[in-house]
């Protein structure tokens, strides 16, 4: 068990550290991912031996969740207390930046279900069948999800004249 966990930890705690970061970057990412080895330890006869890192980043969700609802409280209170700079009054006319700043914003009225679709597999590289395994649901259900977000992203780049070489591969459903 010792020498299967240790393989498992080099081989994947570094994808996890990754995870982590990319959904969080002002969380101390190392201690998130210690809580996260520390659970598929005491959890190891649930890992499963084939593919831990969809199990992982399953945990790692759940751990980052409870980090995250710790510190919004803390945040709340900041942002009141500290004055916001007024935003910069200087438009950028890059057409690359103006579209990517309108895909983002489409990201961002997504459903955080939806959201972390797209996450998993754009920025993890995961499968359909491996996003179902973090999201806990069945891999025809994210296959069908991930097809009606790749239609809502079409047709809202369409309608913008986003070009669809400024739509993440991943996201458009086009091979690189």
């Amino acid at each position: 068990m010792e020498q299967r966990f240790t393989s498992m930890y080099r081989e994947c705690y570094a994808d996890v550290c990754r995870y982590v970061h990319r959904r969080a970057t002002d969380v101390d990412v190392a201690e998130v991912a210690s809580q996260v080895f520390l659970t598929a330890w005491r959890r190891f006869d649930d890992v499963p031996a084939e593919a831990p890192l969809p199990w992982l980043y399953a945990v790692a969700s759940r751990v980052l969740a409870n980090e995250l609802r710790g510190r919004q409280r803390a945040r709340r209170l900041t942002q009141r207390v500290v004055a916001v700079a007024p935003p910069d009054d200087q438009p950028d006319h890059s057409a690359q930046v103006v579209n990517e700043v309108a895909l983002r914003a489409a990201f961002d009225q997504l459903a955080e279900r939806d959201q972390e679709i797209l996450r998993l597999i754009a920025w993890e590289g995961l499968t359909t069948a491996e996003a179902a395994v973090v999201l806990g649901c069945g891999r025809t259900a994210v296959a069908m999800r991930v097809r009606r977000l790749r239609r809502q992203f079409h047709h809202f780049s369409a309608s913008r004249g986003i070009p669809s070489t400024d739509v993440p591969t991943e996201i458009a459903g086009r091979t690189p």
